[in-house]
């Protein structure tokens, strides 16, 4: 039996609503776009600092594009 106090902790005795999966989206986009945003500021610093070329992080670059792009077009297709 888990207590009161924990049930609320841990929004166990929340059903989930529109507005708590829009926040979920809302938070999971902002992350994405902040962590591509220093993904970019790294391979900036690494070019004009260290003077070299990071093609890891031009592929994760590549690929974050790719797949928004193609999410996109399924989502515009789709629904």
């Amino acid at each position: 039996m888990i207590p009161n106090s924990l049930n609320r902790l841990l929004l166990l005795d929340h059903k989930p609503d529109e507005r708590v999966q829009e926040h979920g989206r809302r938070s999971t986009s902002t992350a994405a776009v902040v962590g591509a945003l220093t993904l970019f500021l790294l391979l900036e610093y690494r070019l004009l600092v260290e003077h070299r070329i990071s093609w890891d992080l031009i592929f994760v670059i590549y690929a974050m594009a790719a797949t928004k792009l193609a999410l996109l077009l399924w989502y515009r297709f789709n629904n």
